[in-house]
């Protein structure tokens, strides 16, 4: 059923960070950014007759306002990683329209596993990671409605099958960030006992 993933991970997102993250401000916001695309993801407008999203528009937004955050030289190299997610966006799409037969597995994980893989190898921080590719999904999908337009008339930017894959994305971007978070601290805390008696040693 389109939409299962998003309002999965999306409630499953709000649930932990309203009741178990510190009670900080991001918290707040991050909780209430959550609510706003869930409600936002039911209403549909008709903008000259294409079909959107409403939940678009914030997806776009908040990609903004976190790029907007880093300094300019680093906003040019997410850039040109959110062009990269988008041609890679528009591209299988466009494998999925005209040689679909060999397609064997779910359209959410023939998308958003390599989408996502690329995205962790190009960056390093978890928000240019995330903002990277949200915003290079929402770009990849006008512009895959701006070319296969006749092929689908009726299909609405940033449907429901938008949402699964770019909420299976930041979810397994979230996952891998985590995991390379939980290494990390391990390895510092092998790394000071070990250190600790190489000094006494010598």
């Amino acid at each position: 059923m389109e939409g299962t993933l998003f309002y999965w991970f999306a409630w499953m997102g709000w649930t932990i960070s309203t009741f178990f993250l510190a009670k900080t401000r991001q918290r707040i916001v991050f909780s209430a950014l959550l609510l706003i695309l869930i409600y936002c993801s039911a209403i549909t407008l008709d903008l000259d007759g294409q079909l959107v999203n409403l939940s678009l528009f914030i997806i776009i937004l908040i990609s903004y306002a976190y790029l907007g955050m880093q300094k300019f030289r680093e906003l040019w190299y997410s850039i040109f990683m959110s062009s990269i997610i988008s041609i890679s966006y528009v591209g299988m799409h466009f494998v999925v329209v005209y040689d679909p037969v060999w397609i064997f597995i779910d359209l959410n994980f023939f998308i958003a596993i390599p989408l996502s893989l690329i995205v962790l190898l190009m960056a390093k921080d978890f928000h240019v990671r995330l903002s990277v590719l949200t915003s290079g999904y929402a770009h990849g999908e006008i512009a895959y409605i701006t070319l296969f337009k006749d092929l689908a008339p009726d299909y609405v930017i940033g449907s429901f099958i938008f949402l699964d894959i770019i909420s299976l994305s930041c979810m397994i971007v979230y996952l891998w960030s985590l995991y390379e978070l939980f290494t990390s601290t391990l390895k510092v805390k092998i790394d000071k006992p070990v250190k600790h008696v190489k000094e006494n040693i010598q």
